[in-house]
């Protein structure tokens, strides 16, 4: 046992134990795989983190709805002559109101038009369908509503009843290829249950369009190297380590060979990467710049052939930071997050791949339909936006809520959602090649919702 606790203490300082075990793997060993052959298909998932308040991104043109738009959301609401209009062609005869966004949006009109970007309404997390009269007698709802915490989790794990514990694409990854494949997910910005809650084979982060060289083993580090007297503690550490009877210290120590051994993998991945102009470091942003973010995920597609195996499937994350907007409005974040869309959208369509690359956003929870006299509080319901040359675009998916003070579609104050989290997920892994007994054990709850197929992709 002292032998053991030996090991732990030099792990904790020379090998990062903490940091670097961030989840242990799931199993979906149960399912067959899912279709995986033909082209390529890559989802990239936007976090809008904060709490996106799509109502100011959104907005009713129609002079009617629109002066109750303008009277309930006060000193921020948008002047009715700036709105860009969309053209939505209101199939499902739910929207039969006139919109348009924001008038700094314009690569988002733009793409909206050409029927290369949807609008889902009126999403978010439930765990049954629920009226607003039901909620206000007592119908259950998700668990800490209106955490940002709480909340981005259930959206990370796909699921809102508690039942779940690893990501939504984590289990993906499980289900598309049952042996293991570690470049399934890609991470490109902060640590998140995602890609990395879960899951078989850990998610491979990049910060850049490079692959350090392997500097670890250089120096004597890890197993089969040599060279240091510390180099030999570090192998007889991961030696013992990998036959412990802890399965957490097993895991810890596959997974941290995996990584010393990626470099020499993926030697060479960046030797035919493309470059790609229109993206910026955008203004004041915190943490990682979006636009930095999305023009990585274009490099790391320009060499997706050169992964080992050439794999068919793959899911990205991005974050952008920066939409709790308690004392503003999101002007600039509404204004970034197009421009930042509409450089991805071109970098895609330079490399003859937009109809392969779905982009999909999602956020903790939407706002409230009033101000607070500077910006919203924490909501429910929300828009998301999805983009691709697979997408049926041009149209708004599900029912928008009426915007306006007392309106029938909220609860104290706040939209009640209309579309499940589920379903919208749901819609989208099934363009990447699940069927729909897979979609259920992906989301475990999708059967309340009656549907897993929302209809935006073609």
């Amino acid at each position: 046992m002292r032998r053991i606790n030996r090991q732990r203490r030099a792990l904790l300082k020379y090998g990062g134990l903490l940091s670097s075990l961030a989840v242990m793997p799931g199993s979906f060993g149960t399912l067959e795989a899912a279709q995986t052959d033909g082209e390529y298909k890559a989802l990239v998932c936007i976090l809008l983190e904060g709490g996106a308040d799509a109502f100011n991104m959104v907005v009713p043109a129609t002079e009617s709805a629109y002066e109750k738009y303008k009277n309930a959301r006060e000193k921020i609401a948008l002047p009715h002559d700036s709105l860009l209009p969309i053209a939505h062609r209101n199939e499902n005869g739910l929207n039969p109101l006139h919109y348009g966004m924001r008038n700094n949006m314009g690569r988002m009109q733009e793409l909206f038009n050409d029927k290369n970007l949807a609008i889902v309404a009126n999403v978010g997390t439930l765990t049954a369908p629920v009226t607003p009269e039901e909620v206000e007698n007592g119908a259950p709802v998700p668990f800490e509503l209106f955490a940002h915490n709480t909340q981005r989790a259930q959206w990370m794990y796909g699921d809102a009843t508690g039942s779940s514990h690893t990501g939504w694409a984590a289990r993906c990854a499980d289900l598309f290829y049952p042996t293991p494949n570690p470049y399934f997910n890609i991470n490109v910005s902060d640590i998140n249950p995602l890609l990395q809650a879960g899951g078989a084979a850990q998610a491979v982060t990049f910060n850049e369009a490079y692959i350090s060289p392997d500097t670890m083993r250089y120096y004597g580090f890890g197993p089969e190297a040599g060279g240091s007297a510390f180099g030999n503690l570090y192998q007889d550490i991961y030696e013992a380590m990998r036959e412990d009877g802890n399965l957490m210290i097993r895991e810890f120590a596959k997974r941290r060979v995996e990584e010393l051994e990626r470099p020499d993998r993926l030697s060479g991945l960046f030797d035919h990467v493309m470059e790609f102009e229109g993206f910026d470091n955008g203004v004041h942003e915190t943490g990682r710049a979006l636009g930095r973010q999305l023009e990585l995920v274009a490099q790391i597609l320009s060499v997706r052939e050169y992964f080992p195996g050439a794999r068919k499937r793959q899911i990205f994350f991005v974050v952008h930071h920066g939409w709790d907007t308690h004392d503003s409005d999101n002007e600039h974040q509404a204004g970034y997050l197009s421009d930042s869309l509409g450089a991805f959208w071109d970098a895609l369509v330079k490399m003859g791949i937009e109809r392969n690359v779905t982009t999909l956003t999602l956020s903790d929870f939407g706002r409230t339909i009033g101000s607070n006299h500077a910006g919203t509080d924490h909501g429910w319901g929300s828009y998301a936006f999805v983009m691709g040359g697979s997408v049926a675009g041009g149209e708004i998916y599900g029912k928008m809520p009426s915007i306006e003070t007392d309106s029938p579609d909220a609860w104290a104050g706040r939209v009640v959602p209309t579309t499940s989290m589920e379903t919208y997920l749901s819609t989208l892994v099934k363009w990447l090649g699940a069927d729909g007994s897979e979609l259920q054990k992906l989301f475990p709850n999708l059967a309340a919702f009656g549907s897993d197929d929302l209809g935006f992709m073609r």
